[in-house]
């Protein structure tokens, strides 16, 4: 095993640019590039800061290289919201660049990430670059795919990089093979996905981004057909998404999209936010309890994720909803940078092949 061999990971988020240097035993060294959001500002679309981002990108991972005595073998990115896939290891294609760069199935700051990896990847003379689990990717079962209404397929958009890892950690704390392994998990941060996952894929998942499931901090989740064709007749498209994608939710009611923000009007005695934050409680449970119903009660355990685990108030109120269900496991933060460098290492030696998107 060669140390000294690393593969370089990538994660934009929206005001950040994570990245870091892997080799086979974890991690060696990362770094956050944080954007100020008037810089930010100047681009129309979040895929146009990719010049702007890379540049940074380049600085920073040369200043981490200088000097040390690394070998780069691989470049992977955290890929963005393309066509629906199943989960593994992908190689970056000219396809899955042009459905990144224009947004074709969503524009997001994870579209940057497969975007950046190819640029490095030409910049240290590297034949391939990877992603991993992109943003749209699950083995969704068929019947988890009807809609209702002809046309209108339901949407796999979650976070599957953190929740495969996570369910990964948890079958082996259980001694459970994770390919055997059953379980809700819940992905609890800017956006909330809660999927099913069984034999080591991704089942069933809701819309993280739009339309589906609770309520975030920022987002809409599922609301009544009647008030979105209502939001539909009164404003443009670019409203409407805008406004259930970023502007809903825990912000749109109290104006604040940080659940200790929330914390703090409640402390100060505002009905209203102990209200919205009982709801909020309220929708994620019943969300999950769907899905152990959906698995016909025989998840191995319930998996609470993402930035919003590190609350132990949330956790105890969602607790006394879903605690009872099955073995109840609160594993905050995200595994995503981790997830990436073993997908990506899994390829480079020759465990698994990498898809063609």
């Amino acid at each position: 095993m060669k140390l000294n061999e690393v593969v370089v990971v990538i994660n934009p988020g929206s005001t950040s640019t994570k990245i870091a240097l892997y080799n086979r035993e974890g991690l060696v060294e990362d770094f956050v590039t944080r954007h100020l959001q008037k810089d930010l500002d100047q681009f129309n679309r979040v895929t146009d800061q990719f010049e702007y981002r890379f540049e940074m990108l380049k600085d920073c991972l040369n200043d981490m290289l200088n000097g040390k005595d690394y070998s780069v073998v691989g470049i992977v990115g955290r890929g963005g919201i393309v066509k629906p896939l199943e989960g593994g290891t992908y190689r970056i294609s000219h396809e899955f660049l042009e459905d990144a760069r224009t947004g074709k199935y969503g524009d997001h700051a994870s579209n940057l990430g497969s975007m950046l990896a190819n640029k490095l990847a030409n910049h240290f003379g590297l034949d391939e670059s990877y992603t991993v689990d992109p943003v749209s990717a699950g083995n969704i079962i068929e019947k988890a795919q009807i809609s209702g209404v002809p046309g209108i397929e339901r949407n796999r958009r979650g976070h599957p990089l953190n929740m495969k890892m996570t369910a990964r950690k948890i079958a082996a704390q259980q001694g459970i093979e994770y390919e055997k392994a059953k379980y809700v998990i819940a992905h609890l941060g800017g956006g909330i996905s809660i999927a099913s996952v069984e034999g080591g894929k991704i089942t069933d998942v809701n819309d993280a981004l739009m339309g589906m499931g609770p309520f975030s901090p920022n987002r809409a989740g599922a609301i009544p057909t009647r008030g979105i064709m209502d939001l539909c007749y009164s404003k443009s498209r670019k409203e409407v998404e805008t406004l259930l994608s970023k502007n809903s939710g825990l912000k749109a009611y109290l104006g604040v999209d940080d659940l200790r923000d929330v914390f703090k009007l409640i402390e100060k005695g505002n009905e209203k936010a102990q209200l919205v934050y009982d709801a909020f409680v309220y929708q994620i449970a019943k969300e999950i309890g769907a899905y152990h119903t959906a698995m016909k009660c025989k998840a191995n355990g319930i998996i609470i994720t993402g930035g919003i685990a590190y609350s132990d108030r949330f956790i105890a109120d969602l607790k006394e909803y879903v605690g009872c269900l099955t073995e109840f496991f609160v594993y905050p933060g995200e595994n995503e940078m981790e997830a990436l460098a073993e997908g990506a290492f899994r390829v480079i030696d020759g465990k698994e092949l990498a898809i063609e998107y």
